[in-house]
């Protein structure tokens, strides 16, 4: 009958906070620290993607302005220098063609990733970096390549409770055992995230369509061809693999065997027959897996005309369950000879999964528990048109039932995933003769994100000239299409990794990882007496880590100022990138309160602060007494708030003595009165007798 309480909710935070996130703040918390396992491969990579199906991290908030926490270096980067010359060709190799140099993991805060300082066939190892200060917390040379994070929530009566894990393919150890029951021979490696120690490896495994379950389980569907006569799809679970290798012992406790090889098979689920005859005719070819979505796993026959992604008028395709294997639909469709399409599972979501046909431009929507065609849209400009350039490339992210698809002529669609109708569509605009396309080209690799409301796309190409000035990293507010911020960023490698709030990218201008979010800062407060005025005054500065290295700390000793969100963008190209310091920079709105000595809390006025850092307030106290007196910064999109306190005392002023006079008698004042009475007399006789005079004179 009495209603009990609960412990309060913990709100979300408005300061600056970083992790671990408290355990007390679950409720509410776990919408803003979610991870980036990398499940999915960037282009070329062996990791990167938030996840099989894509870039788009929902558990996380994402920059709302230009502002940089860090910059840190992946490999020698920007202008050769010296002989080489000034050409579009004399700098250190950035593009990164079909050489991703930064694709990365993020879990708790520590960011991931293989080091690639020169080509892609000579990894140098492992780092682990503090994702909001980028310093380096450890490194592992080793030449096994990162695959993916993984956060397990293991519960079972014994225990409950998330462990983090890195895992890597290649060979640590060396082994080269293979079973009778080995299905390849790739190796996938076991490693403590927390310091990067080595565990375990699952030897004789193959390649996977690798996404997880509701507990943090690996889980990863393959064909298996083993038997050529009737290929299997199979279902793989890491978890089930390392148990079962424990003898079962592990079921209500985890306990992965330090130094282990475990045999790959041992941890298939289940494994189903495919399909390989289709209206009484034999298949072309084996299919192979192109969606995983929805619990559907979607195959298409795997040969094609004229190369990758083409076909001869026809592709077969098929979707099978992804709980067990069994065929849920089976067809051949009409297609356009000799066209590029695209699909995957980074086109796929709520049950819908679209094909993109690049040539003509057209995106096409189907059920994927059906397989039949919901819509078809053609994706074209205001004018009913589309740059040509965007044929040889789109790529594509999708979010909240929403599909974002660009292409190589800098075009932008927004396309509802469940009824196909586009909409909105935005244009990088004509780059005149500084690009070879005409228009700020988006690179057609994965390089889109989806975070908080916001589509990250880089701006760039891989081919030669190798780079062009004023590309940019530009970001496009979901709702609208209109472009909330950019800044200057050659970004082609992979999608920028946004977690905890930090967007991470590299930029092939100089090679350099990019931090960007929402900083810290640092408010002073004096003040000083001038006459009976007070003036308030101090600084407001940058305390992200970036402002405490190299150049930033050599250009600003005394403190990076803080400046508006307005003149973010050239401000840190400035601070970072040596470009020319803007004239029109701005700083950020200072508040002043006191609280005076009969306890009363007052604003007494706001000021901005210039771009110095420096702001200032005069004022006249109105009683006298002790004051404190605080300065606040409210913060804003690029920086958290802060505030700072002082005090200074007003004295009471100094009594006037007020001058007697004699008393005036009776007498005195009457002779007063008298002598005023006559004195008015007087006068009025003087002015009667100049009138009679003038009367006079007159003819």
């Amino acid at each position: 009958e009495q209603q009990v309480s609960s412990a309060p909710v913990t709100p979300l935070p408005s300061n600056y906070w970083q992790t671990p996130v408290n355990a007390q703040n679950v409720n509410q918390w776990y919408s803003i620290s979610g991870a980036w396992l990398g499940l999915g491969l960037s282009t070329f990579a062996n990791t990167g993607m938030y996840n099989l199906t894509g870039d788009y991290n929902p558990y996380t908030t994402a920059p709302n302005s230009a502002h940089i926490m860090w910059t840190k270096p992946e490999a020698f980067g920007g202008v050769l220098g010296g002989e080489f010359g000034n050409s579009e060709t004399s700098n250190y190799y950035a593009t990164s063609q079909y050489e991703p140099k930064f694709a990365p993991i993020i879990m708790n805060g520590i960011l991931y990733y293989t080091q690639y300082p020169g080509s892609s066939s000579n990894p140098a190892g492992w780092v682990a970096v503090d994702l909001y200060t980028g310093k380096t917390l450890w490194t592992v040379n080793t030449t096994t390549i990162l695959r993916c994070g993984q956060i397990l929530d293991y519960v079972t009566p014994n225990q409950y409770g998330g462990l983090a894990y890195l895992w890597s393919t290649g060979n640590p150890l060396g082994s080269t055992v293979l079973s009778t029951t080995a299905i390849n021979s790739l190796t996938y490696n076991l490693w403590d995230a927390m310091t990067g120690n080595y565990i375990l490896s699952i030897v004789n495994g193959t390649s996977l369509q690798l996404t997880e379950d509701q507990g943090g389980n690996l889980v990863g569907y393959f064909v298996n061809t083993t038997n050529p006569n009737q290929p299997m799809l199979s279902m793989w679970n890491s978890t089930q693999c390392i148990v079962t290798a424990t003898n079962g012992l592990a079921a209500w406790q985890w306990r992965p065997t330090q130094g282990a090889q475990i045999d790959f098979c041992k941890g298939i689920m289940w494994s189903a027959p495919l399909n390989t005859t289709y209206q009484s005719g034999a298949l072309p070819s084996v299919l192979s897996i192109s969606a995983v979505n929805s619990g559907v796993v979607i195959l298409t026959a795997a040969g094609s005309a004229g190369g990758s992604y083409f076909q001869s008028g026809y592709q077969i395709e098929a979707a099978y369950s992804a709980n067990d294997g069994s065929l849920l639909w089976i067809t051949n469709r009409t297609e356009t000879p000799f066209t590029r399409i695209v699909m995957g599972s980074t086109l796929a979501s709520n049950n819908v999964f679209v094909e993109v046909n690049q040539d003509t431009m057209t995106a096409v929507g189907y059920s994927m528990t059906a397989g039949s065609q919901l819509w078809s849209t053609k994706l074209t400009g205001p004018n009913g048109d589309f740059n040509a350039y965007d044929s040889d490339g789109i790529n594509e992210v999708v979010a909240n039932g929403t599909l974002y698809l660009w292409g190589l002529g800098g075009d932008v669609w927004s396309v509802d995933m469940a009824k196909g109708t586009v909409n909105w569509y935005y244009s990088t605009g004509s780059a005149g003769t500084e690009t070879p396309y005409g228009v700020w080209p988006i690179w057609t690799f994965s390089v889109g994100t989806v975070a908080d409301g916001k589509l990250f796309l880089g701006e760039g190409h891989m081919y030669s000239p190798p780079l062009f000035h004023n590309a940019q990293e530009l970001v496009l507010d979901t709702a609208t299409g209109q472009p909330s911020w950019s800044i200057l960023a050659f970004d082609v490698t992979s999608a920028p990794a946004i977690a905890d709030g930090i967007a991470t990218t590299l930029n092939a201008y100089d090679n350099q990882i990019y931090a960007y979010g929402k900083g810290p800062s640092a408010i002073t407060a004096n003040a000083q007496q001038f006459g009976t005025s007070m003036v308030i005054s101090g600084t407001i500065i940058d305390k992200s880590a970036g402002s405490q290295q190299g150049a930033v700390l050599g250009n600003f000793p005394t403190g990076l100022p803080c400046v508006s969100d307005n003149s973010m963008t050239g401000w840190m190209e400035y601070v970072y990138m040596q470009q020319p310091c803007p004239t029109n920079v701005t700083g950020v709105p200072i508040t002043v309160s006191v609280v005076d000595s009969n306890g009363n809390s007052r604003i007494i006025g706001k000021t901005t602060s210039d771009a110095s850092g420096m702001y200032t307030l005069t004022w006249i106290p109105d009683i006298s007494g002790n004051y404190t007196v605080t300065a606040s910064f409210a913060g804003s999109n690029s920086y958290y708030g802060s505030a700072a306190e002082t005090a200074f005392a007003v004295n009471a002023p100094t009594s006037t003595v007020t001058p007697t006079s004699e008393p005036i008698s009776l007498a005195s004042t009457q002779m007063y009165i008298v002598g005023i009475g006559v004195a008015v007399i007087i006068v009025v006789a003087i002015v009667g007798a100049m009138i009679m005079l003038s009367l006079r004179k007159r003819p």
